[in-house]
């Protein structure tokens, strides 16, 4: 082999080449112990909390049997909300084509569990305030809109 331009190598082009292996080797390392934030899970989180600060404020204005018909109404928007939020953290590992498909059944499978929600509430527990139950979960489905733009928002 003899030497020409173009099989000639500059000094510190192997330096260079190891050096970005390295930065991308502790980048890939640092990316596998941190977890991604999963976001769907703090609306879930955020309706959590003001569950459990807002009963028994609730409870103090509207008393025991309108209390006990919000929070029907809240469940009825937080149960499916975390059932969503988990289906689509788990999906978001795998591929984009596979997430988008998993997603779409945890929106339809999101809107299944808030009528049987509903059809139960109704017909089991029988509120004695039913406007407070519809209350309830349109509060708590406010509060998935809003942070569902927040998300959107924050994407870009």
């Amino acid at each position: 082999d003899g030497f020409n331009f173009y099989n000639a190598r500059r000094p510190n082009q192997d330096v260079h080449l190891v050096a970005q292996d390295r930065v991308g080797e502790k980048a890939v390392q640092a990316a596998q112990k941190t977890p991604p934030r999963p976001p769907y899970l703090r609306t879930t989180l955020i309706q959590l909390i003001l569950l459990l600060f807002g009963a028994p404020i609730a409870y103090g204005v509207v008393g025991l049997s309108g209390t006990a018909s919000l929070v029907y109404g809240a469940f009825c928007a937080l149960l499916p909300q975390a059932y969503f939020a988990v289906r689509v953290t788990v999906a978001a590992r795998h591929s984009a084509q596979r997430a988008a498909r998993a997603g779409l059944a945890a929106e339809g499978g999101k809107f299944v569990l808030s009528a049987v929600s509903f059809a139960l509430v109704f017909a089991v527990l029988r509120p004695e305030q039913p406007g407070l139950v519809f209350m309830g979960f349109g509060v708590f489905w406010a509060i998935q809109i809003v942070d569902g733009i927040r998300l959107l928002r924050d994407s870009r």
